[in-house]
This record gives C-alpha cells, sequence and structure tokens, in this order.
C-alpha cells in the first residue's frame, strides 16, 4: 500500500521547473537629510498647526493662550536637574 515512497520515478507528476538564480540588487541609497521631528504654522483661517507625525492639531487664539498657561504650570513643577 505504502510502496509508492520507494518509487524514483512518477510518470503522472508533473516536476517543478527549476528555479533561476536572481542577482542581489544592492538597493541605492538614500540621501541623508535632516529629520523633522514636528512643525508649528498658521492655517488660512488664522489658525495655529502643531504637526507631529501624521496627526495635526489646530488651535484658536484661546486654546493656543490655554496651552500656554499650562505649559508654564507644569514647567514650574519641574524639578532642576543639577549637573
Amino acid at each position: 500500500m505504502f510502496d509508492w515512497f520507494k518509487k524514483p520515478e512518477y510518470k503522472n507528476v508533473l516536476p517543478f521547473p527549476r528555479p533561476e538564480a536572481v542577482p542581489y540588487i544592492e538597493p541605492p541609497k538614500q540621501e541623508t537629510k535632516s529629520k523633522v521631528y514636528y512643525t508649528f504654522g498658521l492655517t488660512d483661517d488664522n489658525r495655529m498647526a502643531f504637526q507631529m507625525g501624521n496627526t495635526t492639531l489646530t488651535m484658536n487664539r484661546e486654546g493656543i493662550q490655554d496651552l500656554i498657561m499650562q505649559l508654564e504650570f507644569f514647567k514650574n513643577q519641574l524639578h532642576e536637574d543639577e549637573e
């Protein structure tokens, strides 16, 4: 029953074609550019835009003032590093 393991050739089976060797192609080196981590700017409807990665945050003047106040509050809570 399992003598088909012992057969060296099979007439009803198509062999796979031999794969062709593909030479390695060196990828082109990209120019070293400085990375931009975040940007600040203004939109056309007079809002401030903060972009970081794929995320953009836009705020009006009141939102900016509130954010500045919160940043100053938390900045004052930071401990000074003694070096």
